[in-house]
Formats: structure tokens, C-alpha cells, sequence
């Protein structure tokens, strides 16, 4: 009623600065203060808050009594806490040698005044496996915990720190919280959520964190890395921070409207990332809480307005602006791979080209003839035009081509074959085909455009905004597929005037310019990509006519063509040759063979020569290997300006279509914070130095807070997404405060800063809660105990993975699909494929690399209170339901990593059930299992081999949950027992939860 918000402030009284607050203040006595007696006024209109106040605010006898006490004591006025610059108190003298370190102090000194005391430091074994946890989201290993119990250095604790801290593992589980704040996925969120690639930042944010990058130049890399002067492909890629939010690519929409809302999107995750503050509450009006006026916001909202982004994205793919991320560890094995596919080309070519016809051929071939058997080739189907006749030939449609004088690869393309076409007519077939971009495809052709030039269409069904084209466009080959939004590539070699030429088009299937190749003469060739938007929804053309030489109501060709030719999938280079008859006429034309018999001899080879069949499959496995790493790359959006930055107006209410035009606004930061550096920019770059710089009051806090949070669960300020007043005020406020200053003057340390908390005895606690703990901070927001927190969901399903034995640990790389319900895509989002789990070590890579749809996040995921990522999110809720024990007990990923474990356990954890049990227990739990625990486990193997000796096909179909392979040596019935014990291990409390 008496805030910031001019429009809805009451009697023109201001109470949240010094000077409105001075109005209430005065007076000759306590008593005689305007305050107290509003306060204490006997009638209820008069006091204050007033009774009928939406939010029923009634002031308590103790808060009424803290009020006076203020009035008396002189009614000192001081600014919200988070606005004043942090400094450090003096450490409080704390008795206890073992809490003398600068954050236990605070605490103990906090503990004292409330008459309790700390508990004793955690067994050995147990802090391990806590800070293991904490700092890699990964449990010790039976080796790591025996190895740091028989150190018995004063140090070897904080030698356990450093090894941890130096753990590829630290960057990831350090990334998995930033990753919340940026709002990350693999889609796009709105309408159809398709497909985006912003791997590549998060893999860049890994390295940061793993090579201790300082958090001010993280910061300025996050937020404006494209605006460094000769930024670097690393500090481009930073800036993705700011393009993961949610783009939509309907049709109907109004760009503007959604590109003001990405603006808007950005100023809340930036303020609450940064400043933890609800800046967003200022887009329609002045904040009603904080000193944030409307005005203010737009200021903030200035630095995001220029973006060359659109609100209008592209549908399966990144859009621009983008930047090209290399995989390095593939390009530094490029030369490696080139080498071996060189040396298995020259074997393959050598054979082929001293191979001649012996006894061997002569009885395969007589046996083939007896048979009159098909020969198989790539399903699709192919049209023959035989030399100067426009007759169309249906060769195949099943992939099957019978040997018959209408071959599909010719050896060599003599002058004068083919079809000539004068760009005044073409043929149609007169039948629909269907092409389905989401699958791949091969077209080839034999072209031969005149010397004064020609081209045009050569395979089309083109139809106003629908269909497929491939042409030659100013001698260069082009594909083109529309959808509504359209994909266009082209070659950038011209073709030779006169002469002949094969050209094969062929796609991934992945609906976008970068899976298009061209090849030319057997050789592919660098092309340009013209239009990168293409739609999801499949079955391009289909209904449509095929036309050959022309599209419907347009262009014709002028030229000559032969040997038309489709495919489904995408021919290896080595099969494109073939295609093309190249290959075979470089390695085996001779001129008393015929085009039947050149198909003969290559089909003989593929599949009766069993040197050839040995050859051809080490080339085309080196082949496959060399595009792989070649394929290794990606694009990452990136922030970039526009070279002249838009006006930006105050929204009338925040209405993108409403701007107040009397009302513009610069670039600028709220007057309640420290102003922009003299020399900095007034854009991006000049506002993420800001945010850094030292007598800022807010990022340090907020940054150390969050450091705080990720160990202990919740941070010195439990509502870390926001510092303003309506906030929690920090339960240590003098500690937040040296932590801040110490962050920011030693360089910006995190693991610096990590390290310290971790190493204090306020964290090496017992987790143990006594009755007069509980009585008194039932919260634990003194900190009188360790916490005790279940993982956060990715956590638990890495858990599974590492024990069992399955987890997959690389770093970085392409987002996954582990298992989830079939169809679960298909039922919740609109169109598009449907979610394919992957194969082999996909499925086990760590949880922070699964393929995020953020419509359709992955279930488990979401059963243990992951956030979806639609917006920013700075703490995770923590819940505990049912579902979530159906996931352990039942989700194939879980049940796959039980029976995983219990292979693990009957194969090295010893002969006997009980030696089995304890390495169970050491693995699972990080500590023996007590006498009272191995006669329980005992009697439950007991009674699962009895159970499953019972039904032994029970048995069977638990031993098939999964794709990873089971020992065939172990008995099925052991087996089957021993997966209900490991999944019973790992289903306890103490396995699920830091302690």
C-alpha cells in the first residue's frame, strides 16, 4: 500500500525509503508517532494494516513490540540488505579448535545464541561418500573409500576434495544446475517442439567449469561472449545462455509478438540468474515490492532488443544466427581415419582391378541362370529412358531388379544416349509418389546440358507451396523441398557444358540443409545452403504427380537425360560410384562385355567373393568412420546484434503492439544498484561487466548462495531466486556476506569457493537429528546437523547406471534417448516423429545428456521433480510420492541396471552369499553390511530362488528387461534372485538419499 508503485500507492505515503519513512517517524514520544498509533489504533477503520486489506495482514503483540523497540532506539532506516554493497564482519571467537575455520565460526557463534551445539563430524566413510555425491553427482568407488581410509594424513580429506574437484565428473554435475537457470533442452517448447541442437553450449559450459574459468569472465561469456572484441568460436558459443529459451515456428503467429516475448524472457532469466531479483514483475506496471519502476525494466529490456533473432524460428533445426562447433577429439582423429579409409580404398580397387573371370564365375553364373534368380538392390525404384525414345520404363518398386535389357547402371554413358529434352515439354508419370523427408533417399541421373546452356527441373512434384524439385540451376545441381517453410541447397561447382555428368542428391532424413549432400561424377562436392526451414510433418509430394523434365504449369528442361533413378537411404560414397557405373567401368570395363554383364560381375562379387565381400566391408566401415568425424560438428545459436540497435518504447501494460512512442528509453541499469562502469558500452557487454563489478551487491551473494544451496540444499537464502523484499531474509546474513566478499577477491574462484564449503566442519556434520534439534529448527536453517536430501532425479538414475556396472562416462557429446513408453510422443505432442530409444552405449550415458522435450520431458525425470526448463529455474522441489518407488522398482532402466548389478555381485563379489551381499553393500552403500542386514538379504535370496525355481519363466522375463547382453553361464533362476537382491539394495533409503 505504501511501496514503489505510484498508481496503487495509498495517501501518497512512501515507506520503503528514509525519506517517506521519516513521515511516520517523528514525534515527541514513541507513543505520539503517526506509525504506532496507526499500529495501535482502537478503531478497527483507522488501523493499520487495514482490516479489510486483500492480504489479511494482521501485525502480532511480538511484531508490534519489535516496531517500538525500533521507535525507541531512534528509529534508524537502513535499505533492504540485498541493495547494500556486502562487507566482511569480524569473525566471531569461537572456543571449539575444530570450528575455527571462517564459515564455522559464523555458525557456531549463531548455534551458541540459540543454546545449541553442533554435532560431531561424520564417520569417514560416510563424508566421502557425501562429497563425492556433492561435487560429481556419483558415489565413491569401494577402491576411492579404502584408499582415503588408510590415509591417515591431516590432509587427506582435503586430498579428496582437490582429486574430486579435478574430476571431469565435477564439470558435469556443476553444469546440471546452470543448465536449470538457462532454461536448456534439445526442442523448441512451443507448438510442434521440434528438434534443436544446443549441445554444444552445454558441452562448452562443462569446460568452463572444469577449468575453473573465473565466474565474472563466465559471466561476461554467457551473456555477451559475441561482443568481445575478436571473440573467440568458445565465447560465441557462450552466448547460447540467452537462445535457449523458447521459440515457437507456427505459421499464424505474429513474429513481433514473440520476439518481444524471447526480450522479455531473457530479462527475467538474467535477473534471476544474476541479480536474483523479479524483474519480471515490472513489465506492465512499477514493481510493487522492489525499487523497480516500469521504466527501469524497459532500461534493463534495452540490452536485449537488438538481437538479430526473430520471433518467427525455424521448424527442425537452429536458427540463425548460429555458429559451427567442431567436435574436437573427432577432428583430432581425422588424419587418422582418412589414412586407414586411403589404404582401404587402394586394397579394394587393387583386387577389383586385377579380378578376372575364372571357373569360380562360370559356375555361379550357370547356377544363377538355372535359378533365373533377381537381383537385390536398394529398395526404391528406377526409370530406364532408352536411348532417343521417351518411353518410360518401371523397372522396380520393391527393390527388386530382374536382369533384363534395362539395366540400372551402365558402365559408361556413351555420347548420344538418354532422353533429349528442348525446355518446351516432359513426362509424367501419372501416378502419386511419396517422398518422406524424414527418411533418407538417393536420386540419381545422367544430365548433359547443352553448350549455350540449359538445365531446369529434372524430377519434380512441385505443386505452388508442397513437393520436391531436383534441377540445374545456372549449371550448378539444386535440391529444393517445401512444406510451407523450405529447404534449398545447391552446388557450388558448375557442371561442364556439353559433357556428361552423374548426379546423385541424397539426404539423412533429418529435415535439414546440413544431412543434404551432392555428388558429381562420383565425387561429392561443397554446396550452399539457400533455405534452412524446413517443416516436421512427413510424406512430402505425397498425392502428388512425379514429373520428369518439367514442373506442373512451369519450367521444362533443356537438356538430355538418362538413367532416373530413387532410392530409400542414403548411398555411401562407394555406392554412389557404383550408381554412377564409374566404378565399374574404371576397375572392370572391357570392351567385349556387355552392360548385363558388368551388373553380373558386380553382383557376383558383393555376394560370392568372399575376399571381395571382406575388401568392400573394411572400405565401406572406413568410410562410414571418416563421415562420422567428419559429422562430428554441430551449430549452436548464438546471440548477435543488429549493426543499429532498435528504439526501445515503454509497453503500455506490456503489450508487444502498444508502445508508448513519447516514451523511449536507453540502455541502462535500476537506479537502486551501482551505475554502468564510465567506460563501459551501453549494450550486452557494458551490462554483463556490471553485473561483475566490485562493488556490485548482488552477483557475488547471489552466486555463493547458490553454491550453498547445491550442498546443503537449500541456500543461506532459502528463496535464492529472489533477494528482494519479498524474500527470505538469510538465516547467516554476515556469513553471506563474507562468503561474497571472499568469492569476489579471490579472483571469482568456484572451486575455490566449492572447496571451502565442503572442507568446513559445518558440512563434515553427522546428519543426526536430536529431540532438542528438532524442537528448535525443525528446518535446520541453523545448521545444527548435516542435511539429509534424496539426489535430485538425474543423480538417482546415474546412481543405478555407475553401480550396476552400465553407466557409460564420456563427456559431452549429442543429446540421447534412454527408454521411455513407447508412444508417450506420439500421445503428447503435436505431430513429428515419435520418440526412438537409442542403442547400445546411448542408453547409458549419464542422465544430463537425455534428449529434453521440453513438452514431453523424460518421465522419470519428471517423477523425481526435474523442471520441465520452459523458463528459468533456480531451486528444484523435493517431493516424495509413490510414483517414485514405481519408477526404481519398475522402469526398464532400473530393473536393466538391478539385474546389471546382481551379474556384477554373482561374478566377483565372491563364492558365498554373504561375501556377495558385503560387496553388494560396499559398492551400493559405501560401507560392510551388519550381521542383522546379511540375514535378512540371506532369507530374501532364499526366497526369490524358491520363488523363481516355482516359475522359471518369471524368471526369463526378468532376465530380458534391457538391451545390455546377460551372461548366459549364470544361471537363469540365480540370476533372476540375485537382480531382486540388488534392486532391494537399491531401493533403501540410505542408497537413495545424502546423508
Amino acid at each position: 500500500c505504501h511501496g514503489p508503485d505510484q498508481q496503487n500507492r495509498k495517501a501518497g505515503l512512501r515507506l520503503d525509503t528514509p525519506e517517506g519513512a521519516a513521515k511516520v517517524v517523528k514525534g515527541e514520544s514513541v507513543d505520539a508517532t503517526k506509525l504506532y498509533k496507526r499500529i495501535t489504533h482502537a478503531n478497527p477503520d483507522k488501523r493499520m494494516p487495514p482490516a479489510d486489506a486483500n492480504f489479511s495482514k494482521v501485525l502480532t503483540a511480538k511484531e508490534i513490540d519489535i516496531l517500538k523497540q525500533w521507535l525507541t532506539g531512534g528509529a534508524k532506516y537502513a535499505r533492504h540488505w540485498a541493495f547494500e554493497k556486502p562487507f566482511q564482519a569480524k569473525l566471531p571467537d569461537v572456543a571449539d579448535p575444530e570450528w575455527q575455520r571462517p564459515i564455522d565460526r559464523f555458525i557456531v557463534a549463531r548455534l551458541q545464541k540459540e543454546g545449541l551445539k553442533p554435532n560431531p563430524r561424520v564417520d569417514r566413510a560416510t563424508l566421502l561418500r557425501r562429497v563425492t555425491l556433492d561435487l560429481t553427482g556419483l558415489p565413491p568407488t569401494p577402491q576411492e573409500i579404502d584408499a582415503f581410509l588408510k590415509d591417515k594424513s591431516t590432509d587427506a580429506y582435503e586430498k579428496a576434495v582437490d582429486r574430486l574437484l579435478q574430476s571431469p565428473r565435477y564439470g558435469e554435475r556443476m553444469t546440471l544446475f546452470w543448465m536449470d537457470l538457462a532454461r536448456y533442452g534439445d526442442s523448441s517448447v512451443y507448438h510442434a517442439d521440434g528438434n534443436r541442437d544446443m549441445w554444444g553450449w552445454r558441452d562448452g559450459v562443462i569446460r568452463s567449469f572444469n577449468e575453473n574459468q573465473p565466474f565474472d569472465q563466465f559471466t561476461i561469456e554467457q551473456l555477451a561472449g559475441d561482443l568481445i572484441p575478436n571473440a573467440t568460436v568458445a565465447q560465441k558459443v557462450a552466448s547460447g545462455f540467452n537462445r535457449n529459451h523458447a521459440t515457437t515456428d507456427e505459421g499464424g503467429v505474429i513474429p513481433e509478438e514473440f520476439r518481444v516475448d524471447y526480450v522479455v524472457d531473457r530479462v527475467k532469466t538474467v535477473s534471476n540468474t544474476w541479480l536474483a531479483l523479479s524483474m519480471e514483475c515490472s513489465q506492465c506496471h512499477d514493481h510493487k515490492y522492489d525499487p523497480l519502476s516500469q521504466r527501469e525494466y524497459y532500461q534493463f529490456y534495452a540490452f536485449f532488443n537488438s538481437t538479430k533473432d526473430g520471433g518467427m524460428q525455424t521448424r527442425g533445426g537452429n536458427s540463425a544466427p548460429v555458429v559451427t562447433v567442431p567436435d574436437m577429439e573427432a577432428l583430432a582423429n581425422l588424419n587418422r581415419v582418412k589414412a586407414v579409409r586411403q589404404l582401404a580404398e587402394n586394397e579394394f580397387a587393387k583386387y577389383r582391378a586385377a579380378w578376372q573371370p575364372g571357373k569360380e564365375f562360370a559356375d555361379w553364373l550357370a547356377k544363377q541362370n538355372s535359378k533365373a534368380a533377381p537381383l537385390s538392390l536398394s529398395p526404391g525404384f528406377a526409370v530406364h529412358l532408352a536411348p532417343q525414345d521417351k518411353t518410360s520404363v518401371l523397372v522396380a518398386s520393391n527393390g527388386q531388379i530382374a536382369i533384363a535389357p534395362a539395366p540400372l547402371v551402365e558402365a559408361k554413358r556413351p555420347q548420344g544416349a538418354g532422353v533429349k529434352f528442348d525446355g518446351k515439354t516432359g513426362l509424367a508419370f501419372g501416378k502419386a509418389f511419396e517422398f518422406d523427408t524424414a527418411q533418407p533417399f538417393t536420386f540419381a541421373v545422367w544430365v548433359q546440358i547443352p553448350p549455350k546452356g540449359g538445365g531446369g527441373p529434372i524430377l519434380s512434384s512441385m505443386d505452388k507451396d508442397e513437393g520436391f524439385q531436383f534441377s540445374i540451376d545456372d549449371f550448378k545441381p539444386t535440391i529444393w523441398i517445401k512444406n510451407g517453410t523450405s529447404l534449398k541447397v545447391t552446388g557450388k561447382a558448375k557442371l561442364t557444358p556439353g559433357a556428361w555428368h552423374h548426379l546423385v542428391f541424397s539426404g539423412d532424413g533429418k529435415k535439414s540443409a546440413a544431412g543434404v549432400r551432392i555428388h558429381v561424377d562420383g565425387k561429392h562436392i561443397d554446396t550452399q545452403t539457400i533455405e534452412d526451414r524446413l517443416g516436421d510433418a512427413p510424406g512430402f509430394a505425397r498425392r502428388k504427380p512425379l514429373h520428369l523434365a518439367e514442373v506442373v504449369g512451369g519450367a521444362k528442361f533443356n537438356g538430355s537425360l538418362d538413367a532416373v533413378a530413387f532410392f530409400r537411404g542414403q548411398f555411401t560414397d562407394e555406392q554412389i560410384l557404383l550408381a554412377g557405373g564409374d566404378l565399374v567401368a574404371r576397375l572392370l570395363a572391357r570392351p567385349e562385355r556387355s552392360n548385363r554383364d558388368t551388373i553380373l560381375v558386380d553382383h557376383y562379387l558383393r555376394t560370392a567373393d568372399a575376399r571381395h565381400a571382406q575388401l568392400l566391408k573394411t572400405f565401406s566401415q572406413s568410410i562410414d568412420a571418416e563421415r562420422g568425424l567428419k559429422a562430428g560438428t554441430t551449430n549452436v545459436m548464438v546471440m548477435e546484434d543488429l549493426p543499429q540497435m532498435r528504439p526501445t518504447y515503454i509497453l503500455n501494460r506490456g503489450q508487444y503492439d502498444q508502445p508508448l512512442k513519447d516514451k523511449q528509453v536507453q540502455p541502462g541499469v535500476p537506479a537502486n544498484l551501482p551505475p554502468l562502469p564510465k567506460d563501459a558500452p551501453a549494450n550486452r557487454l557494458g551490462m554483463a561487466r556490471w553485473l561483475v563489478q566490485p562493488d556490485h551487491p548482488l552477483t557475488a551473494r547471489v552466486a555463493v548462495n547458490r553454491f550453498w544451496q547445491l550442498l546443503f540444499g537449500e541456500g543461506l537464502v532459502r528463496t535464492s531466486e529472489d533477494f528482494g523484499l519479498q524474500g527470505e531474509m538469510p538465516s547467516h546474513s554476515e556469513l553471506l556476506d563474507w562468503l561474497a566478499v571472499d568469492f569476489a577477491t579471490s579472483g571469482w574462484d568456484v572451486k575455490r569457493a566449492m572447496k571451502q564449503i565442503v572442507t568446513s566442519s559445518t558440512y563434515c556434520q553427522e546428519s543426526r537429528l536430536t529431540p532438542k534439534v528438532r524442537e528448535a529448527d525443525p528446518q535446520n536453517r541453523l545448521l545444527a546437523r548435516a542435511p539429509r536430501l534424496r539426489l535430485q532425479a538425474e543423480f538417482i538414475r546415474d546412481n543405478f547406471l555407475f553401480v550396476s556396472g552400465l553407466l557409460v562416462d564420456k563427456v559431452g557429446g549429442k543429446s540421447v534417448k534412454p527408454y521411455q513408453p513407447d508412444g508417450l510422443w506420439t500421445e503428447l505432442s503435436m505431430g513429428g516423429p515419435g520418440w526412438v530409444a537409442d542403442k547400445g552405449d546411448k542408453l547409458y550415458r549419464r542422465s544430463m545428456y537425455t534428449y529434453w522435450k521440453r513438452s514431453v520431458p523424460h518421465p522419470s525425470m519428471m517423477t523425481f521433480d526435474a523442471p520441465t526448463r520452459e523458463k528459468c529455474s533456480g531451486y528444484r522441489a523435493r517431493t516424495n510420492t509413490p510414483l517414485q518407488a514405481l519408477v526404481t522398482l519398475n522402469d526398464p532402466q532400473f530393473v536393466e541396471a538391478a539385474r546389471a548389478f546382481a551379474q556384477r555381485i554373482v561374478k566377483k563379489g565372491g563364492a558365498g552369499p554373504r561375501e556377495r551381499i558385503q560387496f553388494a553393500y560396499m559398492h551400493a552403500l559405501g560401507r560392510p553390511a551388519s550381521e542383522k542386514e546379511v540375514g535378512l538379504i540371506e532369507k530374501l535370496l532364499v526366497s526369490q530362488r524358491g520363488r523363481f525355481d516355482a516359475d522359471p519363466k518369471k524368471a526369463d522375463a526378468l532376465l530380458k528387461v534391457g538391451e545390455s547382453p546377460r551372461d548366459p553361464l549364470i544361471p537363469a533362476v540365480e540370476h533372476a534372485a540375485w537382480t531382486v537382491v540388488a534392486s532391494t539394495i537399491m531401493n533403501l533409503d540410505e542408497f537413495l538419499v545424502k546423508n
